[in-house]
């Protein structure tokens, strides 16, 4: 391992290698520091190379906010993951910048800011600039849900990349996005039953209908009667899962109107506190705690306050806007709908909805269990491809 001192950044230089009898490397692997002009912090990020002279197109990819590559188990990691493996094969390099306060960066993610964030994708690219290997006029960001809307605010800034890859991307304010997702406290309430029990619940009445079902065919009811019972049992229990999502939007946004209005954390988390607990009284005190301090922290009430479309009509690269229609984070037509409208001045934007696909653009229904889905191998090679059409 020999090690180079550049201006900015430290590196690490290695190879990976493909084992058998002609063994050749796949591509070198640098670990690299460079410094953001953000508070000036020191950032860690791994740049990979694919083998030979280049130049080459690269790419910076920007994860969702407080996601730790490392995990191979979270699916926004293997989404980012893959595709790095990807592009790479495809004779792309890609530069994996960890956020602040991971993987050794400066810095703490619950108060960093997307302007803080953005300033960050433009330090990597401005690195990226200094190395001969990599082609200046095609080094772009690719971004996956809030590192995408990162992505999109970095190609307003004048240093902009030559392209912009926007996965699952916002188009709502953060606070409406936020309070229509499920559950936006994350995964923090887990050990709280409530949501479970409505599902069994819902679930107990499915059964109960089918068996009721089951009793009409045996005492003579004709196909179409049982049809039509089956068909007024859906419509409600529909209904009442429609209403169970509107009282929770309801309530997210109350929460999050909280924290727009109580600029003290105290106060606020004081009333998070209790708006949560008559919500779910079986949370536990340690995941309580953990959700109103997530609530308040810096970041969070950046996101808040954070408006994606106006800075759209000052990015004018060429921007790839790709969205899973089963994604239940990031309402695609909604928010597609959105992007595109601040966007309409750039003639150089395509649009990709991918049926199917979840939020980390995996093969899945479900989002609740999502680790094991595979992952669309399709969406990796149209991300590859669009990126090599820009010339």
């Amino acid at each position: 391992m020999r090690h180079f001192v550049f201006a900015l950044a430290t590196v690490c230089l290695c190879q990976l290698f493909v084992f058998g009898s002609n063994a050749k490397p796949l591509d070198h692997v640098e670990v690299v520091a460079l410094i953001s002009p953000a508070g000036g912090v020191r950032l860690n990020g791994i740049l990979r190379l694919p083998n030979g002279p280049g130049p080459f197109p690269a790419a910076v990819l920007l994860p969702e906010r407080g996601v730790d590559e490392r995990n191979p188990v979270l699916p926004e990691s293997q989404l980012l993951n893959s595709l790095a493996d990807y592009l790479v094969s495809q004779g792309v390099a890609v530069l994996r910048l960890h956020q602040r306060g991971h993987g050794g960066s400066e810095g703490l993610a619950a108060s960093t800011t997307l302007a803080e964030r953005s300033a960050d994708a433009i330090a990597a690219l401005n690195y990226l600039r200094t190395r001969p290997q990599v082609d200046v006029t095609r080094l772009g960001l690719v971004g996956h849900g809030e590192g995408a809307n990162v992505a999109l605010l970095a190609g307003a800034q004048p240093l902009a990349p030559t392209f912009v890859v926007a996965v699952a991307a916002a188009g709502l304010p953060g606070r409406e996005l936020l309070a229509q997702q499920p559950a936006m406290y994350g995964k923090i309430l887990g050990n709280d039953s409530t949501d479970a029990q409505r599902e069994r619940k819902y679930r107990l009445e499915q059964a109960a209908a089918e068996q009721e079902a089951a009793k009409m065919r045996a005492h003579g009811s004709n196909a179409a009667q049982v049809q039509t019972y089956l068909d007024q049992q859906h419509l409600r229990q529909k209904a009442a899962m429609r209403r169970d999502e509107e009282n929770l939007i309801k309530h997210q946004r109350a929460m999050l109107e909280i924290v727009r209005q109580t600029p003290d954390n105290a106060q606020a988390q004081a009333i998070l506190s209790n708006m949560l607990r008559q919500r779910y009284p079986h949370i536990a005190p340690a995941d309580l705690q953990a959700s109103v301090q997530l609530l308040t922290t810096p970041a969070y009430r950046s996101y808040l306050a954070f408006d994606p479309v106006p800075a759209l009509a000052e990015v004018h690269c060429p921007v790839l806007l790709l969205q899973g229609e089963n994604d239940r984070q990031v309402n695609a037509a909604v928010n597609v709908a959105l992007l595109k409208k601040g966007l309409r001045n750039n003639a150089r934007v395509a649009e990709l909805r991918l049926p199917g696909l979840n939020h980390a653009l995996q093969l899945t229904n479900d989002e609740k269990d999502s680790s094991e889905a595979p992952l669309s191998p399709d969406a990796l090679a149209d991300i590859n491809n669009w990126i090599l059409a820009q010339k």
